[in-house]
């Protein structure tokens, strides 16, 4: 992952959705849309997309931990939330989610078996797929800081 340097453009957002997670990242990477010839657009595409799912299923992830835990009467009020940062640099899309969910992430997410489970780490192990990088940091507060690294363009 690259740092923030001189013009890298950035957005945060408190989305309340995976849907508001995504459009906050189309907005944040709308200089790629603008593109100046069609090579540009169509290189940039498939990181463009991938970044949008990477934000949907981090925040998806959290806001249905907050929801399914019994400690966290008033979602809105009484916890933190989680927090996007999506940064356009001139190669990769960085994205962080924080958050105050307590669950451990594998480092490295194994296919989800057929049966069992069902769909459950679908999206974390498609997350790691379509990454450059997944950093995952715990908090000295409680929760989590996860920065993945989306590619631009093709390998």
């Amino acid at each position: 992952m690259t740092g923030i340097e001189a013009g890298a453009a950035g957005h945060v957002c408190r989305p309340a959705s995976a849907a508001e997670a995504r459009r906050e990242v189309e907005f944040a990477l709308h200089p790629l849309l603008c593109a100046p010839d069609s090579y540009s657009l169509r290189a940039h595409r498939a990181g463009f997309e991938d970044a949008m799912l990477v934000a949907s299923e981090l925040v998806g992830h959290v806001l249905h931990h907050r929801e399914s835990s019994p400690d966290v009467l008033d979602h809105q009020e009484n916890s933190p939330g989680c927090f996007l940062v999506c940064l356009l640099h001139s190669d990769e899309v960085t994205i962080t989610v924080t958050d105050t969910c307590e669950e451990i992430l594998p480092l490295c997410p194994h296919s989800p078996a057929p049966g069992g489970n069902g769909l459950a780490g679908l999206g974390w192990w498609v997350i790691n797929k379509v990454a450059d990088q997944v950093v995952v940091q715990a908090l000295p507060t409680g929760g989590k800081t996860i920065t993945v690294a989306v590619p631009l363009s093709g390998p």
